[in-house]
């Protein structure tokens, strides 16, 4: 997105690649504009709609802030935000963010804390996060990315595996995690009945949720909890990044992230 663009969702979901280690996702009727791309100065202004960000641990010499009117939302720790413009709210879902209302003192606001974007910033302590749609999506293009990552970071060359290495828990150049469909093109998702929008990893092709070997978190894979998240490994890099960009649908736009340059994965109508 050049500088100045706004991006705009109707009826669907998109989301964006800021810099190698941050994602912002937006729900629908949803705006945003580009307020500067540097990667060392990125600043999205949310116009209307709800946004969550997927942040990885900041990297030395990068930045992004999330601008609200008068407000502005820097995220300091590895985490998951999401801002809503009405009503005018920041929840931090996991990780920590700092507030700055214009002309006053900067705000840090923890996870578990909601923080309603007003004249007088008092943070609240929420019982539940917001499960809409969005949040829903989100999580399946976040587990998406996390399957990948813990795939490729196992993965092995053929020749070079011996008997030991082929177990349940090894792959190849085609892992499938050592589980075979009843028939082919049909995966153990399908047999299921299980569903997560969002969910279109580049390892995983058919599977329309995470696997269950994924989702008990054993093998060392991560588990399926909202929020909780294994930390980037960085053996994947569709994109040049630190923190892979979104598997590849038919619906997706991937953009080496260079100077000025975002990934961009849209979902839905638009």
């Amino acid at each position: 997105m050049p500088q100045g663009a706004e991006l705009h969702t109707a009826d669907g979901r998109a989301e964006v690649l800021l810099t190698p280690s941050v994602f912002v996702r937006l729900g629908e009727r949803t705006t945003i504009r580009m307020l500067a791309n540097q990667l060392s100065n990125t600043r999205v202004e949310l116009l209307a709609g709800s946004a969550v960000v997927d942040a990885a641990e900041p990297v030395p010499g990068q930045s992004v802030t999330l601008v609200y009117k008068n407000w502005s939302v820097r995220f300091l720790e590895e985490g998951v935000y999401r801002i809503d413009a009405d009503p005018a709210r920041l929840w931090v879902l996991q990780g920590k963010a700092e507030v700055s209302p214009g002309g006053q003192p900067a705000l840090s606001v923890e996870q578990g804390l909601d923080l309603p974007l007003a004249a007088v910033l008092v943070p609240e302590r929420f019982v539940e996060p917001p499960r809409d749609a969005l949040s829903v999506w989100a999580e399946g293009r976040q587990q998406s990315i996390s399957a990948d990552n813990a795939i490729a970071a196992n993965i092995q060359d053929p020749a070079s595996m011996t008997l030991p290495d082929s177990g349940l828990d090894s792959f190849t150049y085609f892992p499938t995690l050592g589980l075979v469909a009843s028939q082919p093109g049909l995966s153990s998702s399908y047999l299921l009945g299980s569903y997560q929008p969002g969910f279109n990893s580049l390892y995983l092709p058919g599977y329309t949720s995470l696997p269950l070997l994924f989702a008990v978190g054993s093998l060392g894979y991560p588990t399926s909890l909202p929020y909780l998240r294994p930390h980037p490994l960085p053996a994947y890099h569709p994109i040049p990044s630190s923190h892979p960009a979104p598997a590849h649908a038919a619906t997706s736009v991937g953009v080496p992230h260079a100077g000025s340059q975002l990934g961009l994965h849209a979902a839905g109508h638009h």
